[in-house]
């Protein structure tokens, strides 16, 4: 799977996740931008130790970040190994009940 970020053609914004309308100028001249990663810099972490999907339960604790991309917007992604101020690369997948989710791995 790939990451899909949306380019503003009349701002220039890009923005994730998706959406109908700028979220910066609400044009709705938008255009994909597909990427198999993108660069970005680790604000904060945390560790989940409970989780309400079944799915996810086996898997705790969950390490989670959240990445400022350096074309803009923010993410929350899993991050095993990731620390506030490090530099990563989110890449996007899709877990096994066909869900995409954001994986940053350390730059």
């Amino acid at each position: 799977m790939k990451l899909t970020l949306q380019n503003c053609a009349d701002c220039g914004a890009i923005q994730y996740p998706p959406r109908e309308l700028c979220a910066t100028c609400l044009s709705d001249h938008l255009e994909s931008r597909v990427t198999d990663s993108e660069p970005g810099e680790v604000l904060a972490t945390t560790t989940l130790h409970h989780s309400h999907d079944a799915a996810f339960r086996p898997r705790l604790p969950l390490a989670i970040a959240l990445v400022r991309l350096d074309c803009g917007p923010s993410v929350v992604c899993f991050a095993p190994n990731a620390t506030p101020g490090q530099r990563a690369h989110i890449t996007a997948a899709l877990d096994d009940k066909s869900r995409p989710i954001l994986t940053a791995c350390p730059a």
